[in-house]
């Protein structure tokens, strides 16, 4: 029996990205999936998450599931947060 990744945990637990796509000017991102779930929460749905986008500020921005193998890894650019420095 399989189950889909429908929340942010399961999709942490499986090592995958989040992959946000903005509706007016089709620009990409990817984010981890562990990275979202510390911000929201491991029970999030992913159809729930509300991102903006960072070029032209809609707010109409699409976010998937997408497997990360890391033997073979996507040519993409991941984007990570950054920690302080104390």
């Amino acid at each position: 029996m399989t189950r889909t990744i429908d929340t942010v945990g399961r999709a942490a637990r499986h090592d995958m990205l989040i992959r946000v796509e903005c509706g007016h000017c089709r620009h990409v991102g990817h984010l981890r999936a562990r990275d979202v779930a510390r911000v929201v929460g491991q029970g999030r749905s992913i159809d729930t998450l509300r991102f903006v986008c960072s070029r032209c500020n809609a707010r109409a921005a699409k976010a998937l599931p997408m497997e990360y193998d890391r033997d073979r890894p996507p040519k993409v650019m991941i984007w990570v947060p950054m920690e302080f420095r104390r």
